[in-house]
């Protein structure tokens, strides 16, 4: 394990003494608990394999917390990326769907993206979704509903109320989008072109005011390279909404409902493996994305925190998608290498590795344990059979839904943590603890 030079120490609210970071780098991956890192483990790097971040020196689980919108009195016992991502960034738990604002209330919390700006450091944004989408927008952002990420999202429908309120007519902040374009975080890399191709309450793109406050806007990974040696706040918007993932199943391989025989009997799935996706094309990787950051950070004058998001885990796993999971697990581990290696240079980063909530995909036995049965015996919901690097099989079963997308899960999730106040990450915390060590490490406590 890498020795660091830990810097300065400021006191903890417990009164002993916390090692001070100079730099913050969290990642975020979306969806990702116990069973998803496993399935990607076994599948990538096999039985005995772990992720870099499964070597850090200090680990812990977060309890992810979530409350009623009508009575925040009352806890729910599954989140969103929303509540888990205001819990992260701010330390208050809400209601699911609100970006950083109060269940019930709807008042704005501070974010530790702003606090770190206040107190003249350098903040960035990387991520595989939109950055308007729940978990980025949950830094920087203060809306009613993770919906409205650009000025036409911000109007109901039928079927949602959206968040008239936050209109800037009504003296809201305007869509997640434009707050986004008037944020001043330095740096933002990530989808969501469409929700900046709108035009404001005023008739203005958000890509006009963007430009207008100061950002290069840069559309993909050449530019992005063009631009490594170039200051000045950066907005990199590489495709339309969530970019492409990385890998599919091979044969468009995925999980299924299982079919049964007439007389009762399975159908065995065939089993597939996992294979590049060609729609990535040559968008930058989320690791490509995060070095881009970290270089363009690296000159700040007091430090800088950036946050990075793996954010298609979730989204693979709710579509039953195994190898989608496994590839931007694969590119999560990319990305927290590079900032390992920043690390080496840079003793003074603290590096935090965690999640917003749990997911639904869990191994499960195939055939059956208990297949000797003269009953028919069998996973419920969705399943997939995957060949492993070690040459054996392996299924993923998902079933929170019969008809639509699979659910999130109440599962408490990881936390890996390396680097000058990252001993503060031990035993059983809350996920919204996440916001307090960074600002003890940082010293803006």
């Amino acid at each position: 394990m890498l020795a660091l030079g830990l810097g300065a120490g400021v006191p903890s609210a417990a009164g002993q003494t916390t090692p001070r970071a100079r730099n913050v780098v969290l990642f975020i991956g979306d969806g990702v608990d116990d069973h998803q890192l496993t399935i990607a483990r076994n599948y990538l790097l096999g039985a005995d394999g772990e992720f870099v971040f499964e070597a850090f020196e200090h680990r812990a689980a977060a309890k992810v917390q979530t409350v009623l919108e009508r009575d925040p009195r009352v806890p729910v016992y599954v989140g969103d990326s929303a509540s888990g991502g205001t819990a992260i960034a701010a330390g208050v738990v809400t209601s699911r769907g609100r970006v950083a604002t109060r269940a019930g209330t709807g008042e704005p919390v501070s974010t530790i993206l702003e606090q770190a700006a206040a107190a003249g450091k350098r903040t960035g944004i990387v991520t595989t979704s939109s950055i308007s989408d729940a978990t980025p927008a949950s830094f920087a952002a203060h809306v009613r509903r993770r919906w409205c990420q650009g000025p036409r999202e911000m109007w109901p429908t039928p079927t949602d109320p959206r968040c008239p309120e936050d209109l800037k007519a009504n003296g809201g902040l305007g869509s997640i989008a434009e707050q986004l374009a008037g944020s001043g975080i330095d740096v933002l890399l990530g989808g969501g072109y469409r929700y900046f191709d709108q035009p404001d309450e005023d008739g203005v793109s958000v890509l006009r005011r963007a430009s207008d406050a100061g950002y290069r806007v840069v559309r993909d990974a050449a530019e992005l390279v063009e631009t490594s040696e170039v200051s000045g706040k950066l907005l990199g918007l590489f495709g339309d909404d969530t970019l492409p993932v990385e890998w599919v199943g091979e044969a468009g391989g995925r999980a299924r409902p299982l079919q049964l025989t007439e007389w009762g009997q399975v159908i065995a799935p065939q089993p597939f493996g996992c294979v590049a996706n060609p729609s990535f094309g040559t968008r930058p990787t989320l690791q490509a994305m995060t070095r881009a950051a970290l270089t363009r950070l690296e000159s700040a004058p007091d430090g800088f925190v950036l946050m990075v998001e793996s954010a298609s885990i979730d989204k693979q796993a709710h579509a039953g998608n195994p190898c989608g999971q496994i590839g931007e697990t694969r590119a999560l581990d990319e990305a927290v290498r590079t900032a390992v290696a920043f690390q080496e240079t840079h003793p003074d980063t603290l590096i935090l590795v965690s999640s917003d909530h749990g997911h639904s995909a869990q191994i499960v036995p195939w055939p059956s344990l208990f297949a000797s049965r003269q009953d028919a015996q069998y996973p419920p919901g969705k399943v997939a059979r995957l060949l492993t690097l070690e040459g054996g099989e392996m299924a993923v079963s998902y079933g929170t839904n019969t008809t639509y997308l699979e659910e999130h899960t109440g599962t408490q999730v990881p936390v890996y943590a390396q680097g000058p106040g990252a001993a503060a990450v031990r035993g059983l915390i809350r996920q919204s603890d996440l916001f307090g060590i960074v600002r003890r490490a940082l010293a803006l406590e």
